[in-house]
């Protein structure tokens, strides 16, 4: 479970922000499967734990972390475990993003220090790698399961071995009881009982792709907005681009200082005909929700639009990725004051991006995105992970 990755872990590299940039050369690949068209993607099911809200994605019977900032996805090792030597390539690719001390010389284990995002602090581990077994998807079901021995550092011999499209699709669970998706590789991607998405479903705005900087030792994918408006209204900001990081580790989202005041602000006049009730922490504004309408895509509550900049269009945000419950008659607008620390004007966590495909598109540098799957009658919990 995910609330367990604490302490003393040694890190596993398989998923994460550095799909395709790092090197490796222990890999073998194993596909189980008769006779059948070419691996077009990779599935494995995301699941959101109960205590902590964080998502981990299932891999070989073991779930990983999934951290979208990386570099690294957490998970316990067993032991012994091989490790890999400070001298190798592949410890020094990975070295400026996850804290690899100077020291790191030689044959000693390449160790890593990334940011626990479960408890916040830096925890050392040593490098390793492991195998890892998925299944290849048409879009519709798991096809084939995939094996690739010795993983390290990345799954980028993942999209070489099997000339996967470069890009890497999430649709995270709003339940515990039910798997959310990710894909590796190109759509479609389909949803019970009828949704069967393609490129063209989706709209798009440019990917940016964030170095490690020195507030933070993590890379990490982002886009850019024009604006952000509620209820068509638009959120008084100062002139420029509101930069925006995603980070599913954080269960809510995080906005700077100047943004948060405008917004939580504009949003709170947007639902003047709502009862206020005291703030619930980490939430500021709260409101009696008993008086609310549900609609399908949950509360009736102001909408919210993300503009994005270059002429991608609105991300609409509704009611079910907007407030949460947090008692009974309770709701509360679910955005968090980040002050002026926060690494970027938002910090996009896990709860708006709930019931939303998201496609990271490296090969095209661009971020695919739905809106809410509720308008269409599905969930990212509808995905049939009953092998065809």
């Amino acid at each position: 479970m995910a609330h367990r990755l604490q302490v003393h872990f040694h890190l596993i590299f398989v998923l994460c922000t550095l799909l395709i940039s790092s090197p490796s050369i222990h890999n073998n690949l194993r596909i189980v499967q008769a006779s059948s068209p070419p691996i077009q993607a990779l599935v494995a099911p995301i699941t959101k734990d109960t205590a902590t809200s964080l998502y981990t994605l299932s891999l070989s019977q073991k779930q990983y972390l999934l951290d979208l900032t990386g570099p690294l996805l957490w998970s316990p090792c067993s032991t012994p475990y091989p490790t890999v030597p400070c001298s190798s390539g592949d410890c020094a690719a990975v070295a400026s993003g996850s804290g690899t001390p100077k020291s790191c010389t030689g044959q000693r284990p390449c160790t890593v220090r990334p940011t626990n995002p479960v408890t916040g602090e830096q925890a050392a581990g040593n490098l390793t790698f492991t195998d890892i077994s998925t299944n290849a998807t048409d879009g519709k079901t798991p096809t084939a399961v995939v094996t690739v021995h010795g993983v390290l550092s990345s799954c980028a011999p993942l999209y070489a071995k099997l000339s996967l499209k470069r890009q890497l699709a999430i649709c995270l669970p709003s339940v515990t009881d039910a798997p959310g998706v990710a894909f590796l590789g190109s759509g479609p991607y389909g949803f019970l009982p009828f949704a069967l998405l393609d490129a063209s479903d989706l709209a798009y705005t440019d990917l940016v792709k964030n170095s490690p900087s020195s507030s933070s030792s993590s890379a990490s994918y982002g886009i850019r907005l024009s604006g952000i408006a509620v209820n068509q209204e638009a959120v008084p900001l100062a002139a420029g681009v509101v930069s925006v990081t995603f980070d599913t580790a954080l269960p809510y989202t995080v906005l700077r200082r100047d943004v948060y005041r405008a917004f939580v602000d504009t949003y709170r006049s947007a639902m003047a005909g709502v009862p206020r009730v005291p703030g619930v922490a980490p939430f500021e504004a709260c409101f009696n929700s008993s008086g609310l309408g549900v609609t399908r895509v949950g509360y009736a509550v102001p909408f919210v639009d993300l503009m994005t900049e270059g002429g991608g269009g609105n991300w609409t945000v509704w009611g079910s990725n907007l407030v949460t419950q947090v008692a009974t008659d309770v709701a509360c607008l679910a955005f968090v004051y980040g002050g002026w620390a926060a690494p970027s004007a938002m910090v996009l966590g896990g709860f708006q991006m709930e019931n939303n495909l998201l496609v990271f598109d490296e090969a095209n540098s661009r971020f695919g995105f739905t809106g809410t799957l509720l308008f269409i009658r599905t969930t990212c919990s509808n995905f049939n992970f009953t092998r065809g």
